[in-house]
């Protein structure tokens, strides 16, 4: 690789550390100073392969192009590529673990890694990843390790930890938005109400600004308003920000839109036509099975949209999937253990049979880590099954649902509401 490209790749992995968008550019930069070297390519298929859909993962695999692996780097990355396009994530994983043994510090390793096992719902690893890594970190972005650190801390309930790493992080650089993004699951999966919205309102200009994670922070934000069953501020969210002009149509992002709709239409809340413009958008992607995660929240928008007989055709090829001979790879394993009942029972919510929704979503609750996304996102299919077990009449189910979630959450106001709609007023 020449020394300008060497450069420039440098410059695009400090970019993804902070979630700059403008790492696209400054990878294609790269690719164009040395056409012939491997990991600017490598960098370009692994930000088409981390967008999670089909059609980036091809595009971004295409921009290799003839880039021949040379190196025992080039190599490595090279099969974890190969390995996630053609569907075995957590193959691609473990390569990425082993080059990670072999080089510590190579951090496009690290950073890729961490996402995978956030796609994977792995928390172990996406706490133990990151410190494996960190003694081999210096400066700078050793404090983006600790970032990466704090999150799967988080995911594995391990909260405190994850507060002190997360503020080790900020401490080191305050811009630092995925600590920013750990620190604030800590406080949602605390029921830190009150906290979270301080936190996130005093961080406001780091998380507001130009970032990747801009629609996802706004997402935590007014999902802790809605903790407060705070409607207005839902709207406001979604209505400037994550379904705004800028939003664009990527499934990452989308899927936070469709989350906060969905929430509020389990309260009851008239949406407008918000379902119908999300499920326009979900319609106009390739339906294939890709990874269940992001079919389930477009199952969300098609059933909000009233739109059933779409949503179960969606249902219906992720059947196929599942029953086809040979079954195999990463997303047949998270559908046929957990996707594919949540997606039913989401069905059934839409039809409104409930008794339905219960018996095809519990038995999987404890499981949907497998289909990937944190804590944080998968409760809009617990809030979901709450909601249904008491409308179905299931009231020992609902109670002890709500009672899980009071003790992690004492001071929501939500769950506090579903478990009083249970309790008989007094004769």
């Amino acid at each position: 690789m020449t020394q300008a490209s060497s450069d420039l790749m440098d410059a695009a992995i400090d970019q993804l550390f902070r979630f700059d968008p403008l790492v696209v550019a400054t990878t294609h930069a790269a690719m164009a100073q040395d056409p012939e070297a491997f990991m600017p390519g490598a960098l370009r298929a692994y930000l088409g392969l981390m967008a999670s859909e089909k059609r980036d993962a091809l595009s971004g695999v295409r921009a290799v192009g003839g880039r021949a692996p040379r190196t025992d780097e080039d190599r490595a990355h090279a099969a974890a590529i190969d390995h996630w396009v053609a569907g075995d994530w957590h193959a691609a994983s473990r390569i990425l673990d082993a080059r990670l043994a072999e080089a510590p510090t190579d951090a496009l390793a690290l950073l890729v890694g961490h996402q995978l096992d956030f796609f994977l719902g792995e928390a172990k690893n996406l706490r133990d990843r990151a410190a494996r890594a960190l003694p081999h970190h210096e400066g700078e972005r050793r404090g983006y390790v600790l970032g990466m650190a704090a999150f799967g801390l988080e995911e594995c309930g391990d909260y405190e930890a994850a507060r002190s790493a997360g503020m080790a992080a900020l401490g080191s650089d305050p811009q630092d938005v995925w600590a920013i993004h750990a620190v604030t699951h800590v406080n949602e999966m605390q029921g830190r109400t009150e906290a979270g919205v301080a936190f996130l309102e005093q961080r406001r200009p780091a998380w507001t600004r130009d970032t990747m994670l801009r629609i996802h922070c706004t997402w935590h934000r007014a999902i802790f308003g809605l903790e407060q069953m705070d409607h207005e501020g839902a709207f406001a969210a979604l209505d400037a920000v994550l379904t705004g002009p800028d939003t664009g149509d990527t499934a990452l992002s989308m899927a936070d839109a469709g989350s906060l709709l969905w929430r509020l239409h389990l309260d009851g809340v008239d949406v407008g036509a918000r379902w119908s413009r999300m499920a326009d958008a979900w319609a106009a992607k390739d339906p294939a099975p890709w990874y269940v995660f992001n079919d389930l929240h477009a199952l969300l928008a098609l059933v909000g949209a009233g739109r059933l007989d779409d949503a179960g055709q969606r249902v219906a090829a992720l059947e196929d999937m599942v029953r086809a001979p040979g079954g195999n790879g990463t997303n047949w394993l998270a559908t046929a253990t957990a996707g594919l009942a949540v997606a039913r029972g989401l069905v059934a919510f839409g039809r409104g049979d409930h008794a339905a929704v219960v018996r095809h979503i519990a038995p999987v609750r404890h499981q949907l880590s497998i289909f990937g996304g944190s804590h944080a996102q998968r409760d809009v299919f617990q809030r979901t099954l709450l909601v249904s077990a008491t409308r179905a009449g299931e009231t020992a189910l609902a109670r002890n649902l709500c009672a899980e979630r009071l003790a992690d959450r004492p001071d929501s106001v939500w769950s506090g509401m579903q478990l009083k709609a249970l309790t008989p007023l007094d004769p």
